[in-house]
């Protein structure tokens, strides 16, 4: 062996063996701080070991993967995917993704060339098992951050809560991404537990078995505390579906029996904890009430199901290839549900591994994912490589990681982890059936490893750089552009550079240029700026709107900058579009009505506040703009009719509907709705400040005083408040707003 082929062999090992570390970055200096330095490291990485195996491998069969069905319907899967994405709805966003998800194309196209490297190059169990060993301490490690973060002493990422109400994050930024890394190693434990448990003698099996149990128990804590139901059912499930079949296939009554015991405690600690659900102790801590409040009327539950209707639509309109990765946002708006009014207004997933994919791939795409798990299976139950208890806890980590898809997706941590698992099962089924090499003509000779090496390394390369830096780049530059400076024209000046870079981060620029435009309306920026800012604004949201002429997202964003700038007239023209691409969407009649409400058109204002409402009238809110505006076009008994039901639950007592009778000269109508509110909340008290307030602007001091008494009553706290109140009251020396 070459010095020149030991130090490529060294790259690829250096490089397999750096991934399970990519999930410790955190990259504060980049946009999207947990998701985009994960990403780029992993995709550099991946290019750099590419290069070096391609250089091998067209040198040096044996560097080449074997025949696997596992690699097969992972290729036919990103092949056919690449179809859909090159005729979806936004090619350049299929392909690409954006800083927020960095997905794409681009993502599972290296997700693959991990794949077939790591099958290539690993081939000896004691590689494997350092690489998991490997990947076990990281899991360790982000497990003490997890405890620390618990016990206050690591802020929590982007999950919420405290102590063991906290949903942990880890480095992840995202409870739900941590969840899935846990339950893969648990699952990587129990297997690596199992097989150390067979290759040793009774009297050796003491050490590795506290080893991974503390692993497993550490790990298996780490997952409860994110508060992922999913992730937490897929774990259960999984280990108790490998109990299962391990005690069907292979297991002694014994075995057996404690399957039994195991399928019926989890049926009655279920039980005892959806009983228990009202219990301080469960409300106490933050995994078990998440778990306890499971049912089909929870808010996340029921807006998943609606996300999945809405994702049916899509798919009945592209059935054969769908839209392409990332447009699913352009379903969801265009199909959009009323009922999704309490949920954000910007879906980008299904939430679901299966629509999800059905809308980005079409029934083809679908079929081709779903293959990739049906290969993995055949290859771990008929390869022969396998042993029962290997087999079982497999299938069992399988069944939790699909089951953690049906209700969130994959991240760039699960898609290394699932890799990694694919790269196993090859290696071990290869092996196990002396599968042949895909190709074993030779391409070069030996003698041209140099050469070979300095070709596929500068082509590499150059992909890594087109792909890599003109993205890292324009990330900085947003990062810059959002960053508050004192001459704000070095703002206006980075986001024209973030833009002009053209690469994926190009929406993300022109939706923060066009927010901060917007909010810089009402600020003292001197008007010329302002106008550099607004031309640069609408011209750069028109391109967009160019690019992703289906997404009402951009049209709505134009909209919303006209507005700010008093430009109505093509405010309206804009949010019309954004209307027309999605037309059932609450969030853009609000816009349209307060456009109307700019140009003094209080009664067209009224009719799209009041389609709003009809849409879904549990919509508190669009109920409320309903209300408000109907006082304001003067329709005093269409206003009295529709706050009825806003009063007796005490909701009416918003300062919008407030600020529309006091602009009618009607603040005495008001009193009533402030009346029902602190009867509905006596502890409220702002509420009854306000009521305070309303009294004495309507000439009633001595109702006003009433109204402060009961607060000190209700809330003896506020009385250091109320006193001076009721003395400035009293002297006819106040100045009480609302």
């Amino acid at each position: 062996m070459s010095t020149l082929e030991k130090t490529l062999r060294g790259v690829m090992l250096a490089g397999i063996f750096a991934l399970p570390f990519i999930c410790l970055l955190v990259t504060t200096s980049l946009f999207f701080p947990y998701i985009t330095g994960k990403n780029f490291a992993f995709r550099i990485i991946v290019e750099v070991i590419t290069a070096a195996w391609l250089a091998l491998a067209l040198v040096n069969p044996a560097y080449r993967p074997r025949r696997s069905w596992v690699l097969g319907t992972l290729s036919i899967f990103v092949v056919l995917i690449a179809i859909s994405d090159a005729q979806g709805a936004n090619v350049f966003k299929s392909f690409l993704s954006n800083f927020e998800r960095m997905d794409g194309w681009i993502t599972i196209a290296h997700l693959l060339l991990y794949t077939v490297v790591a099958a290539s190059m690993m081939q000896t169990e004691n590689m494997w098992k350092r690489l998991f060993w490997t990947s076990l301490g990281v899991s360790v490690f982000l497990s003490v951050v997890g405890l620390l973060q618990v016990a206050g002493f690591v802020a929590i990422g982007q999950g919420s809560g405290s102590g063991l109400s906290a949903r942990i994050d880890a480095t992840f930024g995202n409870p739900i991404y941590l969840a899935v890394y846990m339950l893969f190693h648990i699952f990587l434990a129990a297997m690596l537990w199992a097989q150390s448990w067979a290759s040793r003698s009774a009297g050796d099996r003491l050490a590795p078995s506290i080893s991974y149990g503390t692993i497993i128990a550490l790990d298996t804590l780490m997952l409860l505390l994110t508060g992922t139901r999913g992730t937490t059912l897929g774990l259960i499930g999984g280990a108790v579906l490998a109990l299962l079949i391990y005690a069907l296939v292979r297991g002694s009554m014994r075995t057996r029996g404690i399957a039994i015991v195991a399928v019926c405690a989890v049926v009655v600690l279920g039980g005892m904890l959806k009983l228990g659900k009202d219990t301080s102790f469960v409300k106490s801590v933050g995994f078990l009430n998440r778990l306890a409040s499971i049912s089909l009327t929870d808010s996340t539950i029921s807006s998943r199901f609606i996300n999945m209707s809405i994702a049916w639509q899509g798919v009945k309109e592209r059935p054969i290839f769908g839209w392409g990765q990332e447009n699913y946002a352009i379903v969801f708006d265009k199909y959009y549900d009323p009922r999704m009014y309490g949920q954000e207004q910007w879906f980008d997933r299904v939430h679901d591994i299966i629509f999800d994919w059905w809308i980005a791939g079409g029934t083809l795409g679908l079929l081709a994912y779903l293959s990739i798990f049906a290969a993995l299976l055949i290859a771990l139950w008929r390869s022969g490589g396998f042993t029962v208890a290997e087999r079982s806890i497999l299938t069992g980590l399988l069944a939790g990681y699909f089951a953690h898809n049906l209700t969130v997706f994959d991240n760039v941590t699960s898609y290394i982890l699932f890799g990694t698992l694919l790269a196993y099962v090859v290696y071990r089924s290869t092996s196990a059936r002396k599968s042949e090499l895909v190709y074993t003509a030779a391409v070069f000779p030996r003698s041209a490893l140099p050469y070979v090496t300095l070709v596929t390394a500068l082509a590499v390369w150059g992909v890594a750089w087109f792909v890599n830096q003109p993205a890292l780049a324009q990330n900085r530059a947003l990062i810059s552009a959002i960053t508050p400076h004192n001459d704000v024209a070095l703002n206006l000046q980075y986001f024209k550079d973030a833009i002009a870079y053209q690469s994926f981060g190009t929406q993300e620029a022109r939706e923060q240029l066009s927010q901060i435009t917007a909010q810089m309306a009402r600020s003292s920026v001197p008007t010329d700026m302002k106008q550099r800012f607004f031309d640069l604004a609408v011209s750069e949201m028109r391109a967009q709107a160019e690019v992703s002429p289906l997404d009402a997202r951009f049209p709505l964003f134009l909209g919303t900058v006209y507005g700010a700038y008093g430009a109505y007239k093509e405010a309206d023209a804009s949010l019309q579009k954004a209307h027309e691409l999605s037309p059932d969407k609450q969030s853009i009649y609000y816009a349209l009505g307060q456009n109307a409400w700019a140009q003094g058109n209080n009664a067209q204002a009224l009719e799209y506040f009041k389609t709003a409402y009809e849409l879904e009238t549990g919509n508190t809110d669009a109920h409320i703009y309903y209300v408000t505006a109907a006082i304001r076009a003067g329709e005093d008994v269409l206003a009295a009719q529709a706050v009825l039901s806003l009063s007796a639950s005490g909701l009416a007592a918003d300062q919008r509907i407030l600020a529309a009778y006091v602009a009618r000269g009607q603040i005495a109508k008001a009193i009533p709705l402030w009346e029902a509110r602190v009867k509905v909340a006596p502890d409220d008290a702002q509420a009854y400040f306000t009521l305070a307030a309303i009294y004495y602007q309507n000439g009633q001091p001595a109702q006003a005083i009433a109204a402060l008494e009961r607060a000190k009553k209700a809330i003896p706290s506020v009385a250091t408040q109320a006193d001076p109140l009721i003395e400035q009251i009293r002297n006819g020396t106040v100045t009480m707003g609302q």
